[in-house]
């Protein structure tokens, strides 16, 4: 169902034992369409935007969607197998990210996983959602200082910041289709050394493997 290496592949495959999930600013849904098609999970998401939330809802693959400020989440220690932040912490200050990273792994009983752009990734609001900013930017030491391993997605030269995807020349589609293929030959040399992807995506487990299957 998935293919190797991908953003939602990285994902799925760091969620084997985990039958409870967070997802932390569930936007539209879309994303858990990918990870979550087939029921697998029980889903609690988090967003604030009007719009998002209706959208979100239409999926049917949460069990409900909390209308909250992140930042104002409080749940009791061990609520969830998994805590999922996909594209969040870049939106706030990187103390306020932080903050709610160590949230997250309290709320975590046995997995945390975090997804960012690769650094600086400027971004104003939209589609009428000022949340959609980015205020911050993330690079793999600063997920390995807390105790995370990072792995990458995407060639940073294709589809990061300045990559090929933002010139002119992504217009030309066979080019793109010749960049897009040369990408993901790249995908194992990207995943292993994650400086050079456009994406990050950091995991902690607090238990090991062993442990948690036997809970």
């Amino acid at each position: 169902m998935y293919i190797p290496f991908t953003y939602p592949f990285i994902i799925r495959t760091n969620l084997k034992y985990e039958k409870t999930l967070l997802d932390v600013g569930s936007g539209n849904g879309r994303f858990m369409t990918e990870i979550n098609w087939d029921k697998k999970f029980k889903v609690i998401g988090v967003e604030l935007f009007d719009v998002y939330i209706k959208q979100a809802k239409a999926t049917k693959l949460y069990e409900k969607i909390l209308k909250k400020d992140i930042m104002e989440l409080a749940f009791e220690k061990n609520s969830f197998d998994a805590v999922l932040a996909s594209q969040i912490v870049e939106h706030f200050t990187k103390q306020e990210g932080i903050l709610l990273i160590k949230k997250m792994e309290r709320w975590a009983g046995n997995t945390v996983i975090i997804g960012t752009p690769n650094g600086h990734f400027h971004q104003e609001e939209w589609e009428g959602n000022k949340l959609q900013a980015h205020k911050s930017s993330w690079q793999v030491e600063d997920y390995k200082k807390l105790g995370y391993k990072v792995y990458g997605q995407g060639f940073k030269l294709v589809y990061g910041r300045n990559g090929f995807l933002s010139s002119s020349l992504a217009n030309i589609r066979i080019l793109s289709l010749v960049m897009f293929f040369f990408s993901y030959l790249l995908s194992p040399f990207v995943y292993f050394f994650p400086r050079h992807a456009a994406y990050l995506i950091a995991i902690k487990k607090l238990r090991n493997e062993k442990q948690y299957r036997m809970i």
